[in-house]
């Protein structure tokens, strides 16, 4: 008779209440202390796996004598029995164990083998299969899985049409989980996963080695994630890396339809910042400020009757400066050099000389230039970048074995 998984696992766990202990040599004391003044105890003293045995019969039913039955199987028996908790219990809990599987959802590639305890005439046997991806070009996730038969292990002196009707019912040509029939209908018990050459899921062993599977996919998974969320803050998507890690598995495409029919959807992490692209690996560039040109060029003209100045516009282009200059029929080069010159002792610095008044022309605007103006850097961001500095320098007591050299 098969060992029970469960009582195997439960027994380990009390033998190792006592690290390094030897098992043979283990018991379990249960004690009882009653008040009042004269101390009394009850006791009870046993063996470890007396102790499991006790603990998995109180959950799942005596160990190892009830027969191995499929999700569907049991809800079907609890349905018989009229017991609508047991039913409903059942497939939930198949469904909760498929989906918490580290190892879950299948994968095109995965290796499924399925196997049958003999029944009537037939032996025992078992079948392989493949699954595949069904996918359509430009479907959006989830993507669909085929589930083909590979092979099986049926004895060649059976009846070839018995054989086909016997082999193969699991197959599929497109499903969500193309592994959800399996999973219900044989059940997991009989199933075996295999994914890149290692076997994710022995269920023949009941339990045998999934403790460390699921450890090391636990650790892939989190080592996967902390690469996304790494790749996610180096280019500047710090949102994604946060719904990357909120998700707990990578981020689906985002989808949205392109601008024309004929434009591939966004393919883009579902989430990210506008705008949307076919190109899956496409980063919105950071934000830049402009930068402030180093000159700037000030188109500024005088009236006849010389009141005041008038500033028509502010270029960082020279050359725009002078095409809106000289919309004005006063404006010249020759003006510029002789009203536009550099202030006395102030370098950088320009002074407009004003003409006469009538100087130049006797009505509308008599004189147009271009006055060119230098761009100050902020005092005030020169204080800050130099306060950062103050903040952040080494001082004496950084150092303080420096400063005792010296003084000795």
């Amino acid at each position: 008779m098969r060992r029970d998984p469960r009582l195997a696992i439960i027994t380990e766990a009390i033998e190792r209440l006592i690290p390094g202990a030897t098992p043979a040599f283990l018991s379990v004391e249960v004690t009882e202390t009653l008040p009042g003044t004269g101390e009394r105890r009850n006791t009870w003293t046993g063996r470890p796996d007396a102790v499991a045995e006790r603990v998995v019969t109180a959950l799942y039913g005596r160990p190892g004598t009830a027969e191995q039955l499929s999700p569907l199987a049991q809800a079907d028996k609890a349905k018989r029995a009229r017991s609508i908790e047991g039913e409903i219990g059942a497939l939930m809990q198949a469904g909760v164990e498929l989906t918490s599987a580290p190892w879950y959802p299948a994968r095109p590639g995965d290796l499924v083998h399925v196997h049958y305890e003999q029944a009537g005439d037939w032996p025992a046997f078992g079948e392989t299969y493949l699954v595949g991806d069904a996918s359509e070009p430009g479907d959006s996730v989830p993507r669909l899985m085929s589930l083909t038969l590979l092979a099986h292990t049926v004895p060649a002196t059976f009846d070839r049409a018995e054989v086909a009707g016997m082999t193969g019912c699991f197959a599929a040509e497109a499903a969500d989980c193309p592994l959800y029939e399996l999973w219900f209908e044989a059940g997991p018990q009989r199933l075996t996963i295999v994914r890149d050459g290692q076997v994710v899921h022995d269920g023949p062993a009941r339990g045998r080695g999934q403790a460390a599977t699921r450890i090391l996919f636990e650790a892939e998974r989190h080592a996967a994630t902390m690469r996304e969320v790494q790749r996610f803050l180096e280019r500047g998507e710090p949102e994604l890396a946060l719904a990357r890690l909120t998700l707990g598995q990578p981020l689906p495409a985002c989808g949205n339809p392109g601008p024309m029919p004929e434009h591939a959807d966004c393919a883009r992490p579902r989430g990210h910042r506008p705008p949307c692209s076919p190109d899956a690996d496409y980063v919105v560039p950071p934000h830049e400020c402009p930068a402030l040109p180093e000159q700037l060029h000030a188109v500024v003209t005088v009236g006849s009757k010389v009141k005041g100045v008038h500033f028509a516009g502010l270029h960082g282009d020279r050359g725009a400066a002078v095409d809106q200059a000289q919309s004005f029929v006063a404006y010249s080069e020759e003006h510029n050099a002789q009203y536009v010159k550099p202030a006395a002792g102030m370098p950088g610095e320009m002074v407009l000389e004003l003409p006469q008044e009538n100087e130049l022309r006797a009505t509308g605007v008599q004189l147009a230039v271009v006055v060119p103006l230098q761009v100050l850097p902020d005092p005030r961001a020169e204080d800050e970048w130099a306060a950062e500095g103050m903040a952040t320098a080494l001082g004496p007591e950084d150092y303080a074995d420096d400063y005792r050299d010296v003084d000795e």
